[in-house]
This record gives C-alpha cells, sequence and structure tokens, in this order.
C-alpha cells in the first residue's frame, strides 16, 4: 500500500488535471454513476468535531473513505485539523494507498471550487475575481484558478485584518501576480464575475449582490458567509440518503444552469478526494 503526505499532493498533483477529474467524478455523481454517503460528524468537546466521508467512483476502480477532526482555536492558538484518506480496489476492496494531511483536502477542494464555478458560467469565462479570506484553503483555490483560468486580468483579496493583507501580498508576491489589489474592505467585491470565500466566520462578510449581475459566489466556508436576497439561487452538495444534491447535478448536466447571480454553497464531496487519490496512484504508476 502506498502512503502519501504533503510533499507528495505538492508535487505528484497536476491541478489543472485535477480540476477536470474533479468534474468528472461530480458528473458521474449527479448521473448515478458514482455514489456518496453523507457527511457524518461526531461532536467532540469545545465546538470540535470528527468526520467522516466515503465515496466509490466504479469508473475509476477506486473507493475512498476520510477521517478528519477539527479543534476551535483558543486565544493566541490557532484551531487544529487533521485528515486521512484510505483509498481502495473498488473490485476487490484491497486498501492501496494513504493519504495523510492537510494538502489532500485543500487541493481537491480548491480544484472543485473551480470545477463547479466554470460549470456554472462555462459561456462567460472569468475576468475578475475575489477571495474573500485568504488562508491555505484560498491560496490553494488562487493556484487553481491560475492554473486553468487564461482569462483572469485581475485578482482581488479581502482579509479582515491589515496584518493578514500584509501576509496575502507577500504570499501573492511569490506567485509573481501584477494583477492583484488586497483590503479589508468587503465592497472589493463589487462588479468581481467570480468570488470564493473561505474565512471561518461565522457570520456574514460580503454581499451577493456586490457582484458583476451574473456573478456567481463559491462559499467553502457555509453559506451565511454571504448577504443575499430571498430569490437568489443556492446550489450545495450536501448529501442525504437518497438524494443527489444540486451540484453534481449541474455537472452531469441534469440541473438547470440558474441565471443572474448565483450562490454556490460546497461542502465537499468524497468523490473528489477519489479524483485526487487516482491522481496520486496514476503518478507512481498504479
Amino acid at each position: 500500500m502506498r502512503e502519501f503526505t504533503d510533499p507528495d499532493v505538492d508535487v505528484r498533483v497536476d491541478l489543472a488535471a485535477l480540476v477536470e477529474e474533479v468534474s468528472r467524478c461530480l458528473a458521474d455523481l449527479g448521473r448515478g454513476a458514482a455514489v456518496q454517503a453523507p457527511k457524518q460528524l461526531l461532536p467532540l468537546d469545545a465546538g470540535g468535531f470528527f468526520l467522516s466521508l466515503a465515496g466509490v467512483v466504479p469508473r475509476l476502480g477506486l473507493g475512498v473513505a476520510k477521517w478528519a477532526s477539527y479543534v476551535p482555536g483558543t486565544a493566541g492558538e490557532p484551531g487544529r485539523s487533521t485528515s486521512t484518506i484510505i483509498g481502495s480496489d473498488a473490485t476487490t476492496g484491497a486498501p492501496l494507498a494513504t493519504v495523510t494531511g492537510m494538502r489532500a483536502t485543500q487541493v481537491r477542494t480548491a480544484a472543485a471550487a473551480v470545477a463547479v464555478a466554470r460549470a456554472v458560467r462555462a459561456d462567460r469565462p472569468p475576468r475578475r475575481i475575489a477571495l474573500v479570506g485568504f488562508g491555505p484553503t484560498n491560496r490553494a483555490v488562487l493556484d487553481a484558478v491560475l492554473a486553468v483560468a487564461g482569462t483572469v486580468t485581475e485578482v482581488r483579496v479581502v482579509v479582515r485584518t491589515e496584518h493578514s493583507a500584509a501576509t496575502a501580498r507577500r504570499v501573492a508576491g511569490a506567485r509573481g501576480l501584477d494583477v492583484l489589489s488586497v483590503g479589508t474592505d468587503p465592497a472589493a467585491v463589487a462588479g468581481v464575475d467570480l468570488a470564493f470565500s473561505a474565512t471561518g466566520a461565522t457570520g456574514p462578510v460580503a454581499t451577493l449582490e456586490d457582484l458583476a449581475p451574473d456573478g456567481v459566489a463559491v462559499c467553502l466556508d457555509g453559506a451565511g458567509t454571504w448577504r443575499r436576497g430571498p430569490s437568489t439561487p443556492v446550489l450545495d452538495d450536501h448529501m442525504a440518503h437518497g438524494h443527489v444534491p444540486a451540484v453534481p447535478r449541474l455537472l452531469a448536466g441534469v440541473e438547470p444552469v440558474p441565471d443572474g447571480r448565483v450562490l454556490l454553497d460546497l461542502a465537499g464531496s468524497a468523490v473528489t478526494d477519489v479524483a485526487l487519490v487516482a491522481q496520486l496512484l496514476r503518478r507512481v504508476g498504479r
């Protein structure tokens, strides 16, 4: 059985290829050609939790199970997250790989965010994008966007403090970006075609109606991050027994694409973990 860690994900995963495979896996789920169990949460003290996900994509011959945890931070201490993925042969059930560390989750989350946003506005590639929050997840989102969207001419980053803004400028500078603006005013999302939020906030931090008239917001931190009108379409990937959610159905072409502004609420799909494990195994000759 192969063992992969954060450095393996950074070296072996091609972001553009992962976005494409994530799109296919979500479409498989949407048309019933893949299966996924509802996400399970088990509470821990002080607001923490364990999380489990499982899914199978027969086309790739793989199934995965993920066991993760989150413990909120305290004064002076950041929150702590863990993740372990087990990938198995979908025919024999034999375990093939383990993937430990948070980079796998960050990278597949970013790939899914970009894949879904692209599917919603396939006929209108984004030119102006915004990142609300600039932690590890949205940094991965930025990398995924730059890997697949050659049309982007402006990137705006919205953070909560000037300290975070300085960090964002430093990280973005290391990527050689000359199309980026950073600030603390959430109104900076005004007029953008596409926005991604990953903030950890517990309440609204940006307003959907500030986006372009056909703008798309992808929330990776819960739909409550965005103020929005009551008629705004909200598409999610929240799996339930006997119910395939709107997001994979949209990628399968069986859910209509809404007009106007749209909010996409992504909580994470196990089939996207299958896509990542498949790429890791493919790179080592499985």
